[in-house]
């Protein structure tokens, strides 16, 4: 994602990172890429050929001794709508994992991002794209649904993706007793205290 230009196709930057992963020995499970066209319009993007453009978002769910994590960032070459709807998503991602406390259901979880959402005047969203929820042996095993009565407990991964058109933010962080530890933070990627958690802001240029 550091090194891609917006002249590149989706495609493109989809083989760099399946490159970057496997030289890591991390199978991709789930590799999305979406440009600019594309961004506003889909939450889950299969890669095509089409150029990035001004903004565009990499996601990748990687199976390493066979645990998978997931990770979304974007990157922006002057899109003046990018880092707005960035702090948008990561208010609601801050919702998600303030309810995340051992004990606590995927339904309450769920509720707090649905508060979130109309915090932010985009009620609506909740229901265009599943929250995530979670995660270890598979992308995800539990969603974070109305009502859900999966109990929270320490050791477990939990995985959230909150997203509005244009926007999405997504880690992978391991629930103690203690609170969460983030397992895919990037020490080199722009970020900014949110709620008390560094989380990731979209990259410039």
């Amino acid at each position: 994602m550091r090194s891609a230009e917006g002249g590149w196709s989706e495609q493109a930057l989809a083989g760099a990172l399946a490159e970057e992963l496997w030289a890591r020995g991390i199978q991709p499970v789930v590799l999305l890429v979406a440009g600019e066209e594309r961004v506003f319009r889909y939450r889950h993007p299969l890669p095509k050929n089409r150029p990035l453009g001004r903004l565009f978002m990499g996601v990748v769910c990687g199976r390493r001794h066979g645990l998978i994590l997931s990770a979304t960032r974007l990157r922006s070459f002057g899109h003046p709508e990018a880092q707005a709807l960035n702090t948008q998503v990561v208010q609601v991602e801050a919702a998600a994992l303030g309810a995340s406390r051992p004990g606590a259901t995927l339904g309450q979880v769920a509720q707090a991002v649905r508060e979130a959402y109309a915090g932010i005047g985009r009620a609506e969203e909740f229901e265009n794209h599943h929250q995530g929820g979670v995660a270890g042996w598979r992308p995800r095993e539990f969603l974070a649904l109305p009502g859900s009565e999966v109990r929270l407990e320490p050791g477990m991964l939990l995985a959230y993706n909150p997203s509005l058109p244009g926007a999405k933010v997504e880690d992978t962080f391991l629930l103690t007793g203690a609170g969460l530890e983030n397992l895919t933070p990037d020490p080199e990627w722009p970020t900014a205290e949110f709620a008390g958690r560094l989380r990731p802001l979209v990259m410039e240029g």
